[in-house]
């Protein structure tokens, strides 16, 4: 397992934001280019007998749609504008977190902040909590409430480590507080409800994922065949999702990305000369063998468990499966009432158009480090 590196490994923003920033003041903290864009944010809990560690993070692209940072008006937000930001929204995230150790609430004190950087360009803000301990506790809860300010559909994703033990949660409207166990054995069971939950949840909040799916599914066909199309997807990226997790095979996070974008782009195009998806499932196969190192990276983020790490893993997988039959469920009545239609090509073709635009919008950002996707 990788413990917790960029939550932890962050630079210091008091004396020393002056210089941390400088850097980025170099790039402009604007709107950062990439794959993230999914309204979340994270927490990740260090747990010793000698202290309690919290960190919350955020996409500062995130940040900037739900806080005035752009004080200057110029669509930038600059290295003086989030320092003077910074204690503003550490106030925010200080009263919307909540702490309970041993059922009794505890105050965190403050610790310097700092910023991280993916392969994207993403730029993520940390704030840093302290508790200092006498022994490790029995448990701990956790409670978050950003959903009023993020909306509804943010989710924070969150895991508690304690020496070689990791619990993960995800936090959302729905499911704002959340209790760990210090200590006691995780049942495998509950972890892996976790996980098929979190697979549920990524199917649905993963808009390339969705459209990749929709892609596949828009020209019709028999039950059948989509339910084949949909497995040989989730057989095919459970293969290189277990693979990348065990980190027996691994790819840059940007190449990974942008042939995600691709197979979107490609199967979007191939409907305009195709009308059957009988043998369809060979090319979903080969594609979710792409998309399975993805899902990989965002569980990586999240932070994977050191014990039923592969029950874990297919339990994620379930999730995508199930989460995945459930959309074709609900369109697969709409895509046989359109089948019957004469306008049933125009429908296909329109719908096609509209999801090649994205995927090749998704590639050249991503390919390139743009920024201009509303997705």
């Amino acid at each position: 397992m990788k413990k917790i590196k960029n939550f932890l490994a962050s630079r210091l923003l008091t004396r020393r934001w002056w210089g941390i920033f400088g850097v980025a003041g170099l790039i402009r903290l604007a709107t950062p280019a990439g794959a993230h864009d999914l309204n979340s944010s994270y927490s990740a809990v260090v747990v010793t007998p000698d202290s309690l560690q919290a960190v919350f993070t955020f996409d500062l692209s995130d940040l900037t749609k739900n806080f005035n940072l752009d004080t200057n008006g110029d669509a930038n937000v600059e290295r003086d504008e989030l320092l003077a930001a910074m204690p503003g929204l550490y106030d925010y995230v200080e009263a919307h977190t909540a702490i309970a150790i041993n059922f009794s609430p505890v105050k965190l004190a403050r610790r310097a902040g700092g910023f991280t950087q993916d392969d994207f360009g993403n730029v993520f803000i940390n704030f840093s909590f302290v508790k200092m301990l006498n022994a490790l506790p029995a448990e701990i809860s956790l409670s978050v409430d950003f959903f009023e300010k993020f909306g509804a559909q943010h989710k924070n994703l969150a895991k508690v480590v304690v020496g070689e033990q990791t619990q993960q949660a995800v936090f959302s409207a729905a499911n704002p507080r959340e209790r760990f166990v210090i200590g006691g054995k995780v049942s495998l069971f509950a972890q892996m409800g976790e996980f098929v939950k979190l697979g549920i949840e990524h199917i649905f909040l993963g808009y390339d994922h969705l459209m990749f799916l929709f892609a596949l599914i828009v020209i019709g066909g028999r039950l059948g065949n989509l339910v084949k199309i949909v497995t040989a997807f989730t057989v095919a990226h459970s293969l290189t999702l277990i693979l990348a997790a065990l980190e027996i095979l691994q790819l840059p996070p940007q190449i990974i990305e942008t042939g995600i974008a691709l197979s979107i782009a490609y199967v979007a195009a191939e409907n305009f000369v195709i009308a059957q998806s009988d043998h369809r499932w060979i090319l979903t196969f080969i594609f979710g063998l792409v998309h399975g190192f993805g899902f990989a990276n965002v569980l990586r983020d999240l932070g994977l468990p050191t014990t039923g790490l592969v029950p874990s893993l297919l339990a994620f997988n379930a999730g995508v499966e199930i989460g995945q039959l459930c959309i074709v469920a609900v369109l697969f009545p709409l895509t046989v009432w359109i089948a019957k239609q004469k306008f049933q090509r125009k429908v296909v073709l329109a719908f096609s158009s509209v999801i090649l635009l994205f995927g090749l919008g998704w590639f050249v950002e991503r390919a390139f480090g743009l920024a201009f996707m509303p997705l």
